[in-house]
């Protein structure tokens, strides 16, 4: 997954972005794309491509921000659209919600904003907000279609069908999971290659967490959330969906660095895509510990798994899998076994202490007999002599007891985690 519109620099990130890049990357996060949208965000965004090698960004004036448009601040556009990891102008577009500029300066920046994207041959990322019909005007008076895509879409299919046909991909973000929102039915009716995935860290933050701090890890959750609405398998949108944000913004999948991330004193590896020579790239130096992870179970492809750990081994490195618990279901076989000895942890991440608490956010759904499979699992682990820990996430109303009581009586280690607010 990529997280096509993200705010990593703001100051809400200050105490622990690298941990907050690790949540995501363990979620199976492979690309994030910050947003630069005036003179302090497009040097901090630089700095954070500089920095992330799986970290591109956009660069543009903000509707907030239309008066603030000189030719020094568009001087400084353009040199971060120099950089090859800028990928897009943007935000960029029309604010009449909170009207922080008077509207015809907004109008006047977004058609500036437009000419240097099609002057440098760049897509655009659209802010749009109680303007919908007043953005389209300006697009459709500039002539032509358009990459790129329009960010925090929370419009009708209508609308989206109008966007579409400009050439925008659709991004979707934790609005679609709000109960009192009706873009589920529009998710539902778009058709998937149009459709990208955000967050808009640190805001518009998925139910239940609705309210707290927003991060890039959600964007996992949106994918679930995209996968019940069109009723496909969260992996088919995970595909679709960083497919369809290569082609929005330009990015060559060869671009992207390898699924092997070092963050911290941590190794993060992508199982899905890795090969376990991919770690030799890795500087030893300062590594602990590598995380065999994705947002597709790792050990849906065991002797994969087992590969990479022992290249990790060899590095002298801790070996820990991140799971749903279903493997042994999936293979028809305990696959502990062939994990005993080659990893020193299993992760097993949960949603709640019972069949109906889990199912509320997993998808798909694991009913009653996924759930005691799951319990097996933890168990058959256990056994095997593995560190098997049952890693909660925590939600608003979170009863911590019952989450310990369950990993009591499995044998397990008990942790939790909880996002900030």
């Amino acid at each position: 997954m990529i997280d096509s519109h993200c705010h990593l620099n703001l100051q809400h990130f200050d105490d622990d972005r690298e941990l907050t890049l690790a949540r995501a990357v363990s979620d199976g996060v492979v690309g994030f794309v910050n947003i630069g949208y005036d003179r302090d965000t497009l040097r901090e965004t630089l700095e954070l491509v500089e920095r992330y090698p799986f970290v591109f960004g956009a660069a543009g004036v903000h509707p907030h921000d239309a008066a603030t448009l000189d030719d020094e601040l568009e001087a400084q556009v353009r040199h971060a659209l120099d950089h090859p990891r800028i990928v897009a102008v943007g935000e960029i577009g029309l604010d009449f919600y909170r009207n922080l500029a008077p509207r015809e300066v907004q109008i006047e920046t977004f058609r500036r904003m437009i000419k240097l994207a099609r002057e440098r041959e760049k897509p655009i990322v659209i802010h749009c907000r109680d303007a919908f019909n007043e953005v389209l005007d300006v697009l459709e008076s500039e002539g032509g279609t358009y990459r790129g895509i329009f960010h925090a879409f929370s419009a009708g299919e209508a609308e989206a069908r109008r966007v579409s046909e400009l050439g925008f991909h659709v991004g979707i973000g934790g609005v679609a999971t709000y109960r009192n929102a009706r873009l589920g039915e529009t998710v539902a009716a778009i058709p998937l290659d149009r459709i990208v995935l955000e967050t808009d860290s640190p805001y518009l933050t998925p139910h239940p967490w609705r309210g707290k701090r927003n991060e890039p890890s959600f964007v996992a959750h949106v994918a679930r959330s995209v996968a019940r609405a069109k009723g496909l398998s969260p992996a088919e949108v995970d595909r679709a969906t960083t497919e369809n944000t290569f082609a929005a913004l330009g990015i060559a999948p060869e671009a992207m660095p390898r699924p092997v991330y070092k963050i911290e004193g941590a190794v993060y590896i992508q199982a899905a895509t890795a090969d376990p020579a991919d770690l030799d790239a890795v500087p030893a130096e300062g590594v602990s510990e590598a995380i065999i992870t994705g947002f597709t179970d790792p050990l849906e492809r065991p002797e994969h798994v087992l590969g990479i750990a022992a290249r990790a081994r060899e590095r002298g490195w801790r070996v820990r899998i991140n799971t749903d618990g279903l493997a042994n279901r999936a293979a028809g076989r305990d696959v502990t076994q062939e994990l005993k000895g080659h990893v020193d942890e299993v992760n097993v991440v949960l949603f709640g202490p019972n069949a109906r608490a889990h199912d509320e956010l997993a998808y798909p759904s694991v009913g009653n007999e996924g759930w005691s499979s799951i319990r097996d699992f933890v168990r058959s682990s256990v056994a095997a002599g593995i560190e098997t820990v049952c890693e909660f996430v925590a939600t608003p109303g979170f009863e911590a007891e019952p989450c310990r009581e369950f990993t009591r009586e499995l044998g397990a280690t008990y942790d939790i985690r909880m996002y900030r607010s």
